[in-house]
């Protein structure tokens, strides 16, 4: 019954835990500067986050032990110059990350292995998304088999799918509202997403 969440405080955002039997907020936490977008693995034992500790947003990995608190010191698993990482999203075998990086130019999202501990060489990212500009908002099937993402076209965000068996894009949505945020049921058929307009948003289940 645990849950994750940002809270502003004082100016900065820190991740805070709590849960459905006891609200009352911990810092999960304790690094300087500000730790948004945290993401937590199946396994339950780390948990992924963006943090500008180190002067800009950095992808940063936290282990946790069985009691959901930190176990050591939160590490820096990936950095590029005057880049914003973003969106980390796990495996479900919490050997991997995807996440959005504008490294290269535009939002993209890259795949990396999660270095052990020791590793003095950090592995590279590898660029996932390629077919459009703007790609944000990485979600990672339950059976690994695919990443669900939204990418702008001809100006309107889409829903999207990558396929690592077939390393293809492929096309989800269609329409004028602009699609953001998808999210897996557990069985892996369907996604759940949102749409936003001027006026109003709204949530959408869409069988895959």
């Amino acid at each position: 019954s645990d849950f994750f969440y940002v809270y502003n405080n004082e100016g900065q955002s820190k991740i805070y835990r709590a849960s459905l039997s006891n609200p009352q907020k911990e810092l999960l936490v304790s690094l300087r500067g500000n730790q948004v977008l945290p993401a937590l693995s199946k396994q339950g034992n780390q948990i992924a986050f963006i943090t500008d500790v180190a002067g800009r947003p950095d992808l940063f990995l936290q282990k946790l032990d069985s009691k959901k608190r930190m176990l050591g010191r939160a590490r820096q698993i990936f950095s590029a110059p005057r880049a914003t990482q973003a969106s980390p999203t796990f495996s479900p075998d919490g050997k991997q990350i995807a996440f959005v990086s504008d490294k290269d130019g535009p939002p993209r999202i890259y795949l990396l292995d999660i270095p052990a501990p020791k590793d003095t060489q950090r592995p590279k990212p590898k660029l996932l998304t390629t077919k459009n500009r703007e790609n944000t908002c990485p979600a990672w099937s339950p059976d690994g088999k695919k990443l669900a993402y939204c990418a702008k076209v001809d100006g309107v965000r889409q829903i999207w799918l990558y396929d690592f068996e077939t390393q293809t894009e492929q096309q989800l949505t269609t329409g004028p509202e602009t699609k953001e945020n998808p999210s897996w049921a557990p069985n892996g058929l369907h996604l759940v997403y949102n749409t936003e307009d001027n006026d109003n948003g709204e949530l959408y289940l869409i069988h895959i």
